[in-house]
């Protein structure tokens, strides 16, 4: 399939830039942002993403400058060939840390809450198959899954967060700053990669269709303040089920509090009624990286095609999540390199190119009129 031909709507790239950027919520994340801000940990949420819609400026004003052109090759038009190269390392880089390190978690969590007894390898298997299987189909099809997945696991997550009521208790809110306003702030900043996913948009942007009342500025804060606000309100729930002290220690937030779903003697242990949402949040997650790679790896090689590379690009993010021994180095690479430096490449590198467009007057105006 010809790679540059496939369209989606502006719903659609809306669709699968909020999904992968809040499916992390399925995973340890929730308990990840306690243990950065305690009782406050939604407002390092909320400054996270606050700074990620003003340093998505540059790259939305950038791409539009370009309009019709991926990322790929506005870079290879303001810094060359050679040059372009090592910024398309880094966004694959990134991506790919990302997808291997989802992929060992979400297989190694199935195995903790179903089928203690699968080999890991099978597990991280299946995954990829179903993104393999998806990507071949392409983008459109990817897209309209998503669109259509987005409100079925929303109905599900919704119906988690508020079957949880009977457990809430405002006091595991206090203090309302939590380690207090400069450190609450600080974390915010340093983690504002948890939103680099992002990136998303500038990749397949050529395969947006877009109308006068969308642009790269819209898509992206649409998708961010969307993502923003699930996982803001999947946090506060997790604090005002669980205490600060316990909420650190869960490693699978959302499963647990889907285990405490209680509606009577015959009407609990409900759990395994959520086990898709799970799944298909990974899947999507899994498959949408794969595809990210995919079009950024045919851009850079100037191939229509991008078929052929899903079977290796498939085998290359299976061995390098298995990379890490344990699921615990996997939070940490995650937590420590991947979401405090994923910043880099997806925000500070399209700053570089849009001050070399600047310099070199290249692109199209704000007021210049479109094609």
């Amino acid at each position: 399939m010809t790679i540059n031909k496939e369209r989606i709507g502006p719903i659609e790239a809306v669709s699968l830039a909020v999904v992968f950027i809040s499916a992390k919520v399925f995973l340890t994340y929730p308990a990840f942002m306690v243990n950065l801000g305690l009782s406050a940990a939604w407002m390092v949420i909320l400054v996270a993403v606050l700074l990620s819609l003003l340093t998505f400026l540059p790259l939305a004003f950038l791409m539009d400058k370009y309009p019709g052109k991926s990322i790929i090759e506005i870079g290879e038009e303001l810094v060359g060939p050679y040059l372009n190269i090592l910024f398309a390392l880094g966004y694959l880089s990134f991506l790919l840390a990302v997808e291997t390190m989802v992929l060992r978690q979400f297989a190694e969590r199935a195995l903790t809450v179903s089928i203690p007894q699968l080999p890991i390898s099978v597990a991280m298997s299946g995954l990829l198959l179903g993104a393999v299987a998806a990507c071949y189909l392409g983008l459109e099809a990817i897209a309209r899954s998503t669109r259509i997945s987005f409100i079925f696991i929303g109905i599900l997550l919704g119906l988690v967060i508020i079957s949880t009521y009977p457990y809430w208790s405002l006091n595991n809110m206090a203090p309302l700053l939590g380690p207090g306003l400069a450190e609450v702030m600080g974390s915010g900043i340093m983690k504002i990669s948890l939103t680099s996913e992002i990136f998303l948009l500038a990749i397949i942007y050529p395969n947006i269709n877009l109308n006068q009342n969308w642009n790269m500025w819209k898509l992206g804060s649409y998708s961010l303040i969307i993502a923003g606000v699930i996982l803001i309100i999947t946090v506060v729930t997790y604090l005002l089920t669980f205490p600060v002290p316990v909420a650190k220690e869960i490693p699978l937030p959302t499963f647990e509090m889907a285990r405490l779903i209680y509606f009577g003697r015959f009407l609990q242990r409900l759990e395994p009624i959520f086990l898709p949402m799970w799944a298909l949040a990974a899947l999507l997650k899994i498959t949408i990286g794969i595809y990210a790679m995919l079009s950024l790896t045919t851009g850079l090689l100037k191939l229509p095609y991008y078929r052929p590379f899903i079977l290796p690009l498939a085998i290359i993010t299976i061995s390098v999540a298995f990379i890490p021994s344990n699921v615990s180095t996997a939070l940490m690479v995650d937590e420590k390199i991947i979401r405090t430096w994923g910043w880099v490449p997806t925000f500070g590198l399209p700053i570089i190119l849009l001050g070399v467009a600047t310099w070199r007057r290249k692109g199209m105006n704000p007021g210049d009129e479109t094609s």
